[in-house]
């Protein structure tokens, strides 16, 4: 078995390696500082798992494209990105050159032994969900509930005149106070008064803001 690790900090590199070899004792394990430094390596070799840092500080290297070509070629080689970079930063290119997994460089060594294994164990096509992964997928999801019940309870808290008010401003937010108080039929005071409630209460400064809470409290 081959295996590369491609790593631009010395310390991490050796020790990816060690790891590596821990894990695999009779695998050829070599590192490489970048990628452009690996091809020759690589080019006349069946390579098994690349262990890839995501962060170059030149900007010739471009990680995503190296990748993308050697899974285009080498349908058994398998990939994981182990890099500083969040997820959310990353995510789209990573899938784009079909990494098989991600690995953020503070997860625990039983995680980065669990992928490995993992990714080994299952089809080249595929991208494994690690628990580098799906500790941002929940962190992802607790933020948007959490948002969503923030926008829900705002909304809640609207008189059901104050809701019209938050209505029409949506379908037309560009309209001066006179112009929307004639349209609900009330006077202008009323509806300053409203508005400066409805802004209050959403935590909004101006029309546009609101038409944006409006829009997105429908999407969600």
């Amino acid at each position: 078995m081959n295996i590369v690790v491609i790593e631009d900090h010395h310390l991490l590199k050796k020790a990816s390696a060690e790891l590596l070899s821990d894990m695999y004792p009779d695998a050829n394990i070599e590192s490489f500082t970048y990628p452009s430094k690996a091809k020759a390596y690589i080019q006349n070799r069946e390579i098994h798992l690349m262990l890839v840092d995501f962060d170059y500080n030149s900007i010739n290297e471009d990680i995503v494209s190296f990748v993308a070509e050697l899974k285009q070629s080498r349908k058994d080689l398998k990939c994981i990105a182990y890099t500083n970079h969040k997820l959310k930063v990353i995510l789209k290119d990573l899938l784009k050159a079909k990494f098989n997994s991600y690995l953020n460089k503070d997860a625990k060594i039983e995680d980065i032994i669990s992928t490995i294994e993992t990714v080994m164990n299952q089809d080249s096509d595929d991208f494994y969900e690690s628990p580098s992964y799906l500790k941002h997928k929940q962190t992802v999801e607790e933020e948007k509930q959490k948002f969503f019940i923030s926008d829900f309870e705002k909304q809640k808290s609207l008189t059901k005149t104050e809701k019209k008010v938050l209505q029409l401003i949506s379908e037309d937010s560009t309209s001066n106070n006179d112009h929307l108080a004639g349209k609900l039929g009330i006077q202008l005071n009323t509806m300053k008064k409203h508005l400066s409630n409805i802004y209050r209460k959403l935590n909004v400064r101006s029309k546009d803001g609101l038409k944006h809470f409006h829009d997105r409290v429908k999407d969600n």
